[in-house]
């Protein structure tokens, strides 16, 4: 019996220590839960944090990309101009052996040169005299001729007379106000057009790599010119109408004869997209490419006989003088810059014209005032002869399709036309800066160029996605 009462003691006894162990048992599982409560808590604000870092991470790779992209731009650059400095360094003593040489000859050529000018000073004499007399002998005839038809219409004959004399000064210029005609295009990715001089003929450049040459008056495909390897970015006709050049993103300039449609010049030397090209005159032609550098070429050699670096990619080159010694050119830096072609330096850089790249400028036939298009969808105005700007032209509904639209001035110079996103035609007064007229319902897309017609009766315009449409 004691034995038992012992045991059970002892039972009871490690029954205590048991519910002792398991009290601190509870105690430890507690502090374990909460220990793994807040490292679950850590856990969680480590991944937002390692989120974040990704995120920053992402946005300093792409950064990086675009430093070391600069980086690269840069380098070719620099590449350029060094290769330039070499050129020229080598130009340079070949340039003072000719100068000597040339110093010897000048002497002989001054005493030559004085009696060139004063025969040169009796023919112009000469020929002044001749074409006094012609424009005399027509105004006698216009004006015997309006005596003679007076007698029975005196009002019909007195504007008769005017339209006449009017004609023989300068084209009348129609605003247009609706489709004259429309002319399907077998291209379909047009990126300019031109006119020839005497408005018969239409010149088409495409991705298609072909200039397409098409009949004014009758709409039709008169001849279709190859020999490029990539699109075509600009066409245009010498002042004879009887060479029409394309430039191309195969870094070349190509020159066809239009009577023939045989391939005259092919022009290469640019590195990179050529994205315009005009005649200066009928034997020479500059070139701004995409490689940021401006070409002249002589077609009578048949080569570059100068290359003027403009440290920006050139959308678009004008002559401003009738000899092609003053050029202007649209660049993708948003500005405008005048060159002397006989130096290679710019005399004028015109900042603030535009807030996003110019894709065209133009002069007018006085040569007084440049004119150009930009991503910005406005119409600079630049006086010439104080180089400031004399206003901004735009519209609320004017938009330019990208990537290069071309515009035109009027052969009066009083007016500018340019094509739209929206496929309407948009013409303003440059005088006034007044939108003059907005005409639609041809175009369905945007109009990557309009031309208009030296003889001032209606304005071409392209299509990007093909067709061409004459306005009157």
């Amino acid at each position: 019996m004691l034995e038992l009462e012992k045991t059970i003691a002892q039972l009871k006894d490690e029954r205590a220590d048991l519910y002792k162990s398991q009290s601190i048992n509870s105690m430890k599982m507690l502090e374990l839960l909460e220990g793994t409560r807040l490292n679950e808590a850590k856990v969680e604000e480590v991944a937002d944090e390692n989120k974040t870092l990704k995120a920053s991470l992402t946005q300093l790779q792409l950064k990086f990309a675009d430093v070391q992209e600069l980086i690269k731009e840069k380098d070719h650059v620099i590449q350029i101009l060094k290769d330039e400095l070499a050129t020229h360094q080598l130009e340079l003593h070949q340039r003072e052996a000719e100068l000597k040489k040339a110093q010897e000859s000048n002497r002989s050529l001054e005493h030559e040169n004085k009696q060139l000018i004063d025969r040169w000073i009796l023919l112009k004499q000469d020929e002044a005299r001749r074409v006094n007399e012609a424009n005399e002998f027509v105004e006698t005839t216009l004006r015997t001729k309006a005596e003679a038809s007076r007698a029975t219409s005196p009002l019909s004959s007195r504007r008769t007379s005017e339209v006449a004399y009017l004609d023989t000064r300068q084209p009348l210029i129609a605003m247009p106000t609706r489709v004259m005609r429309k002319v399907d295009t077998p291209d379909k990715e047009l990126n300019a057009l031109a006119i020839s001089l005497d408005s018969s003929i239409i010149a088409t450049g495409s991705n298609d790599r072909k200039v397409v040459l098409y009949d004014t008056k009758a709409g039709n495909v008169k001849m279709t010119l190859s020999g490029v390897t990539q699109g075509v970015m600009a066409v245009a006709f010498n002042y004879a109408g009887d060479l029409v050049l394309g430039s191309s993103n195969d870094c070349s300039v190509k020159i066809w004869q239009v009577g023939t449609g045989r391939s005259k010049h092919t022009l290469t030397g640019h590195i990179g997209k050529v994205y315009s090209a005009r005649f200066t005159d009928e034997d020479r032609v500059i070139s701004g490419s995409h490689d940021r550098t401006i070409k002249l070429w002589d077609l009578n050699k048949g080569f570059c006989t100068k290359t003027i670096f403009t440290l920006s990619s050139c959308n678009d080159v004008c002559p401003l003088s009738g000899d092609g010694t003053l050029i202007a050119s649209a660049h993708l830096d948003t500005n405008i810059r005048i060159f002397d072609t006989r130096s290679g330096q710019v005399i004028r850089e015109l900042t603030g014209v535009h807030g996003g790249q110019v894709t065209s400028v133009e002069v007018t036939p006085g040569r007084d005032v440049l004119v150009s298009c930009g991503r910005d969808s406005k119409i600079g105005v630049v006086d010439m002869r104080m180089w400031g700007i004399l206003r901004t032209l735009s519209h609320e509904t004017f938009a330019v399709a990208p990537p290069h639209t071309r515009l035109t001035i009027s052969p009066d110079g009083a007016y500018t036309a340019c094509g739209g996103l929206d496929g309407n035609l948009y013409i303003w007064n440059i005088l006034t800066g007044k939108c003059e007229r907005v005409v639609s319902g041809a175009h369905s897309t945007g109009i990557c160029g309009a031309v208009w017609a030296p003889n001032g009766r209606e304005i071409w315009t392209a299509e990007r996605g093909g067709g061409l449409v004459a306005w009157g």
